[in-house]
């Protein structure tokens, strides 16, 4: 009997790869870095919109790496990893990050990405959240 995420194309698998490089770069550069330059990696791309089967394929990739680490990467990690992976594709993710009251005096916190308005990654767990960021910053329109 056949798992029905294993029958992928090759090529996806290897997105799975760079997807499981990028989760461990980004829980180290969180880790040792100031969160102000790690922020600055993210940037706008005039490149490409549009194109939903690399953004679908890339939340596929960092979902399959995600269940195949030895530990759990946070949705902040998460987070990274799939905007830099779409930066590197030319499209122009936005990381959301927001929080949600969850006791008296504690609030929990989330990070999500979406391409164009459309999620990509962590949105179904974001509806409770206010959203209190996102990265980088909108372009003004002129």
């Amino acid at each position: 009997m056949r798992r029905e995420g294993y029958a992928r194309p090759l090529g996806d698998w290897v997105l799975a790869g760079e997807a499981c490089v990028r989760l461990v770069a980004a829980s180290l550069t969180l880790r040792l870095l100031p969160f102000r330059w790690v922020a600055g990696t993210l940037f706008h791309s005039r490149a490409r919109t549009g194109n939903s089967e690399w953004v679908e394929r890339t939340a596929w990739a960092v979902d399959a790496a995600t269940r195949h680490l030895p530990w759990r990467p946070t949705c902040l990690r998460r987070a990274f990893a799939t905007s830099w992976m779409l930066q590197a594709r030319g499209f122009s993710p936005q990381l959301l990050y927001g929080v949600a009251k969850v006791a008296s005096n504690a609030f929990q916190a989330h990070a999500w990405v979406e391409v164009d308005g459309r999620p990509v990654i962590g949105r179904r767990e974001a509806e409770s959240f206010t959203l209190l960021a996102v990265l980088p910053m909108p372009q003004p329109t002129h």
